[in-house]
């Protein structure tokens, strides 16, 4: 299935969320759209009015009932697809705050935290998943850490840097 139309101006923009816990990094499966049946870490399109921020915890929580705060970007993915037009995508490691994987039962039925070992063992894990399992559960991870910056007369934003 296409993404929504408001999302299918020509650019589209979603956000993926590498929660750790423990060594283990929280992953979801699909149970709805295309990708049905995939494991990947919870994410989606950040709608008009979100920050990048904003969108990957609400994503979070929405999908996999974790509430969690952005420690920093772990990677960005941009593609273009003739079907769907271009699209970005910026998978952000969080911390978890508290709850438990919890499916929302709509877009994803399974939601837990899992081992490198255990995801590489799951069956349907697209590459860029197990990349970012990868890069999400390394010792030494390379992350664009946010900063507030006050602009003048137009309040303040987050730029990541490294």
């Amino acid at each position: 299935m296409p993404p929504p139309e408001r999302y299918n101006s020509g650019y589209n923009v979603g956000v993926g969320g590498a929660v750790v816990k423990d060594g283990r990094l929280l992953m979801v499966r699909r149970s709805s759209r295309r990708g049905r049946g995939n494991w990947q870490v919870p994410g989606g399109f950040i709608e008009p009015e979100e920050t990048i921020e904003c969108a990957v915890v609400r994503e979070v929580a929405e999908e996999a009932g974790v509430t969690a705060e952005v420690k920093g970007i772990l990677g960005v993915r941009n593609r273009y697809d003739p079907d769907v037009g271009n699209s970005m995508y910026i998978v952000l490691l969080l911390a978890p705050v508290h709850g438990e994987p919890t499916p929302d039962q709509h877009e994803v039925d399974r939601a837990g935290y899992f081992s490198l070992e255990e995801i590489q063992a799951l069956e349907q894990v697209p590459p860029i998943n197990l990349e970012i399992a990868q890069r999400a559960l390394a010792p030494d991870q390379k992350l664009l850490l946010p900063k507030t910056v006050n602009n003048i007369n137009r309040g303040s934003y987050t730029l990541f840097v490294g």
